[in-house]
């Protein structure tokens, strides 16, 4: 397995998204789809690592990994009303070390959604929301072989959690 790296970012006002990008709050009912989404979503790329699995996004919302903050975590449909896209947002776990006050826990599009801007769209939208609750830094961990999630974070102003930030 790949080391990981933590990229951190400060949070933003937004001016509004894309025309037509139907995010919305995950609800309970999404549950399911959201477990098949992500087990598609990785399944033609790096392994998951064993406790990743279908069920991790339910462990997820139920805390697994510090509180989940439902605010700033949403999903986008696509065109035909299925889910296309999702991010899942949570506060640290309790001792984690770090100068952040909310983690990016997963980012991921559905295969047949891709390189249409919907984890762009998600992005933004949660860094709006964080902005608006007062939180002023999120963190992401990506696997250091994950070339297309460091440069989508890279490019997007997250950096290293080690760089300096110029405020």
């Amino acid at each position: 397995m790949n080391p990981l790296i933590i990229l951190t970012a400060v949070t933003a006002r937004r001016d509004g998204g894309r025309p037509g990008a139907a995010i919305r709050p995950i609800r309970a009912a999404d549950f399911d789809e959201l477990s098949a989404m992500y087990r598609d979503s990785y399944a033609d790329s790096l392994p998951q690592p064993a406790d990743r699995t279908s069920g991790w996004i339910n462990a997820l919302l139920d805390g697994a990994e510090g509180r989940h903050v439902p605010e700033a975590s949403a999903v986008v449909a696509g065109p035909d009303g299925q889910l296309a896209a999702a991010i899942i947002v949570t506060e640290p776990v309790p001792g984690s070390a770090g100068d952040w006050d909310s983690v990016i826990a997963e980012l991921f599009t559905h295969p047949e959604h891709r390189r249409q801007g919907l984890a762009e769209e998600l992005l933004g939208h949660c860094l709006h929301v964080l902005y608006t609750l007062g939180r002023s830094r999120v963190a992401v961990t990506v696997d250091s072989g994950n070339s297309a999630a460091l440069a989508f974070y890279l490019s997007r102003d997250f950096r290293r959690a080690a760089d300096d930030y110029e405020d």
